[in-house]
């Protein structure tokens, strides 16, 4: 009887869904059109992901395909796996309100870690595009934030001897002359908020907040007149480096879903690019 009432409850949320949603997915050629809050028309084939909150913890065999759970309060872990070669989307583990948390695999991104100050040379751009809309109860809401650690390379590459041979320090090099040393700096998180207000809800661009992370890079350069400074800036310059997930420089990525009660989330992935510098002029980390 319980799990008749939580099944009944999932139909209601897709329901709800496809209420506010003329877009359905189909088979074949038929075209799937919708618009993004950017103006991007959503069209053609994507994967489609659900994350669903809900109150009770027993959400083990619910559901199949594009589902993942979620406490409805509090905060869920989205334990985020890169898809091995030839294989794609899929979620390999649906219960995010247990201990271990749910388990998504996706690609890798396909963009280059790159100095968000000096980013000329590099593939700043994606092979995917994700999409988000929130819907479900009205004043509702949740945040998702990327989370991920340094791993021993990011390490060795801050501490090379010589910094030319490391490609993602070029730049650095090349404008301001020579690096006495980098040192990583601290994690810049970078959350997405959705907030389920009254009345049809659009899809918003989260490619940038979903598939990568930014961490400081503290970058001293040698004080060539003895002054304590380097064309009129400060000696020690700090800078942000975006890294896309499953980039050897990175470990332990997850999503960290903090739920206010929002009943569903979901996203899209597009088989087209977004450039990753445009989320770089948004958050000031363009420009010293």
């Amino acid at each position: 009887m319980k799990k008749l009432f939580l099944l009944t409850l999932i139909v209601a949320l897709f329901a709800a869904c496809e209420k506010t949603d003329p877009v359905v997915e189909l088979e074949g050629d038929v075209a799937l059109k919708s618009v993004a809050d950017d103006g991007m028309k959503l069209v053609g084939e994507h994967f489609n992901l659900n994350i669903i909150g809900v109150a009770d913890k027993t959400m083990n065999d619910i559901a199949a395909g594009g589902v993942i759970f979620v406490d409805l309060y509090g905060t869920s872990e989205i334990h985020l796996q890169e898809a091995p070669e030839g294989e794609t989307f899929a979620v390999l583990d649906k219960n995010g309100t247990d201990e271990d948390g749910a388990l998504f695999q996706l690609p890798h991104p396909g963009f280059e870690p790159y100095v968000t100050e000096l980013p000329w040379g590099y593939d700043t751009e994606t092979e995917y595009s994700v999409y988000a809309r929130q819907l479900g109860k009205p004043l509702t809401g949740a945040t998702i934030t990327t989370m991920a650690t340094l791993s021993d390379l990011a390490e060795f590459i801050a501490a090379a001897e010589d910094k030319k041979t490391v490609r993602l320090w070029e730049n650095l090099v090349d404008v301001y002359g020579e690096a006495l040393y980098i040192a990583w700096g601290e994690f810049i998180p970078n959350p997405i908020e959705f907030e389920r207000l009254k009345g049809k809800q659009t899809y918003q661009n989260v490619t940038a907040e979903l598939l990568s992370v930014v961490y400081e890079i503290l970058v001293a350069y040698e004080d060539t007149n003895g002054d304590g400074v380097i064309d009129g800036l400060d000696e020690t310059l700090t800078f942000h480096v975006r890294i896309p997930i499953f980039d050897d420089l990175l470990e332990g990525e997850y999503w960290k879903y903090e739920n206010d009660g929002l009943k569903l989330l979901q996203l899209r992935f597009y088989p087209w690019g977004t450039d990753m510098t445009v989320e770089d002029m948004e958050d000031g980390w363009d420009s010293l």
